[in-house]
C-alpha cells in the first residue's frame, strides 16, 4: 500500500474549472435580474398628431359626358380632335344623310298633298252644308262630304307626323354642341360605321376642372373632405389654394382612394385637361401617442413595448395598437395612458421583471 502515490492536485484543478463553468452558465439571468439596465425612458404623451398629405393627380373636367349618335351609320364629318374647343350649336360629327334626306324630301311632298286633299275635303263639305240649308241637297250627301273631311283630316295629320319623324331623323345624323365645350376623348375615326348610342367623344363644359388625386388608404383620410388645399400645376404661375370637394368611399382597383378638389374657373383657363398638378394638405387625425421606432417590440398579440413599473423599476410587455408608421416614429392610438413610463433606446435588451434605470428620460 505504501507503495500507491495519489496526486490530487490536478482533480482539484479539473473540478474547480468545472465549477467555475456552471456558475458562469447557470447565473447569468440571476445576477443579471438584480443588476438594473440603463435605457432610454419615455413618458408617454397625448398629442395631437397633424398629418401632411402630399399628393400628385391629374386636371379633370368637372363635367363631361360622351357623345353619341341617335341612329347608326357611316361617318361622314368628324370635328372632333383632342382639345378641341367648341361652341354651342357647332356640329361635332355626322352621319351620311343620303337615304335620309330622300325620305324628308318624300315626307313634305306627301304632306303638301295630303293638305292639298283636305282643303278640297273642307270645301265640299262647306259646299253641301250650303245646299242642305237650302234645301237643295240631302243628309247623306252632307255626311258623305264629312266622312270625305274627316279621312282627309287624318291623313293629314298622319303625314305631318311622318314629316317630324323624317326631320328628327336627319336631325339625329348630327351630333351638335349644346354648350361651349372642349373634346377630351375621341373614340372614331372618319369614315367608320358607328351604331346607335356608341361614344364617338367625350366633351367637358367649358371652364370647370378638377384636380384629381389616388392618395393611399390612411386612417383618417375621409377627415379631409372640405379642407384646404394646395395645389400646384405644372406649367403654371405659382400655387393657388382651393377645397377638397370630395373622397370617395371605394377603393380603386390600386387600393387607393380617390380625392377630388375644383379648381376655380378664374385659374382653369390657363391649365390644359390632363396636366400633371400636385397637391398639399394639412389634417388633424386624432389623439395619439407618439414613440420612437426604438420603443416599439412585439408579443404573442402583436406590437407591443416595454412599460416600466414606477413602484419597482422593474418592465413587462404591454400589447398597443399603432394607428400609423412614420419615418422616425410610430403613432399608438390602444394600449397606453398618459404618464406611462416607456422604454425607448435599450428595449431590445430586456425580458419580463429586469429592473432598468433612467440612462435617459424623454417627455
Amino acid at each position: 500500500m505504501s507503495g500507491l502515490v495519489f496526486d490530487m492536485s490536478g482533480v482539484f484543478m479539473k473540478v474547480s474549472t468545472l465549477l467555475g463553468l456552471i456558475w458562469l452558465v447557470l447565473t447569468p439571468t440571476h445576477i443579471l435580474a438584480e443588476v438594473p439596465l440603463a435605457v432610454e425612458i419615455i413618458s408617454a404623451k397625448t398629442v395631437t398628431v397633424v398629418h401632411e398629405i402630399k399628393v400628385v393627380g391629374a386636371v379633370e373636367a368637372k363635367d363631361s359626358f360622351p357623345a353619341s349618335f341617335r341612329r347608326g351609320g357611316q361617318i361622314d364629318y368628324l370635328d372632333a380632335e383632342v382639345g378641341r374647343q367648341l361652341r354651342a350649336g357647332e356640329v361635332i360629327a355626322r352621319i351620311d344623310a343620303t337615304n335620309i334626306s330622300a325620305a324628308l324630301d318624300a315626307a313634305r311632298a306627301n304632306l303638301n298633298a295630303a293638305e292639298a286633299a283636305w282643303v278640297q275635303a273642307e270645301q265640299a263639305r262647306a259646299r253641301m252644308d250650303t245646299l242642305l240649308a237650302r234645301g237643295v241637297g240631302t243628309q247623306a250627301q252632307y255626311d258623305e262630304a264629312q266622312q270625305a273631311f274627316l279621312a282627309a283630316q287624318a291623313s293629314r295629320d298622319q303625314a305631318r307626323a311622318m314629316l317630324e319623324t323624317a326631320e328628327q331623323a336627319l336631325d339625329d345624323t348630327e351630333i351638335r354642341a349644346e354648350d361651349d365645350v372642349t373634346v377630351i376623348e375621341k373614340f372614331v375615326d372618319l369614315g367608320e360605321v358607328v351604331s346607335a348610342g356608341a361614344p364617338v367623344a367625350t366633351l367637358a363644359l367649358k371652364g370647370k376642372k378638377q384636380a384629381v388625386f389616388l392618395a393611399p388608404d390612411a386612417a383618417g383620410l375621409s377627415k379631409i373632405l372640405n379642407h384646404e388645399v394646395e395645389l400646384d400645376p405644372s406649367g403654371a404661375d405659382g400655387p393657388f389654394s382651393s377645397k377638397i370637394t370630395e373622397v370617395l368611399p371605394v377603393l380603386t382597383s390600386t387600393g387607393t382612394v380617390e380625392i377630388h378638389a375644383d379648381i376655380p374657373e378664374a385659374t382653369s383657363t390657363d391649365i390644359p385637361i390632363g396636366a400633371s398638378i400636385s397637391g398639399r394638405a394639412t389634417i388633424e387625425i386624432d389623439q395619439r401617442i407618439v414613440l420612437p421606432w426604438s420603443a416599439l417590440t412585439a408579443d404573442s398579440k402583436g406590437p407591443a413595448v416595454w412599460v416600466v413599473d414606477p413602484e419597482t423599476s422593474t418592465v413587462s410587455l404591454k400589447s398597443v395598437r399603432v394607428g400609423s408608421y412614420n419615418d422616425m416614429t410610430v403613432e399608438l392610438t390602444q394600449g397606453l395612458d398618459e404618464g406611462d413610463l416607456v422604454v425607448g433606446a435599450g428595449s431590445q435588451m430586456l425580458f419580463d421583471g429586469r429592473p432598468v434605470v433612467a440612462g435617459e428620460t424623454k417627455q
